[in-house]
């Protein structure tokens, strides 16, 4: 899952309710890249290339051919 993060995301309520609906989810097998909201308006061919490496390290690690974009 990838989850962007904006200033509603950074009090202390909410990293917890965040923390907790994570963890659930990763006890089901998925699995979370996160972003900030500025990163993805400022440095989106950052975020792009990590979500790629993501990606590439996932399908490595499953022992499927690399998906190419």
């Amino acid at each position: 899952m990838i989850e962007i993060d904006g200033d509603s995301h950074y009090d202390f309520e909410s990293v917890v309710e965040d923390q907790e609906r994570q963890k659930i989810l990763e006890d089901l097998g998925l699995v979370f890249l996160r972003f900030s909201d500025l990163d993805v308006k400022k440095k989106m061919p950052w975020v792009l290339s990590e979500i790629s490496f993501f990606i590439d390290e996932f399908e490595d690690s499953v022992g499927i051919d690399r998906t190419s974009f």
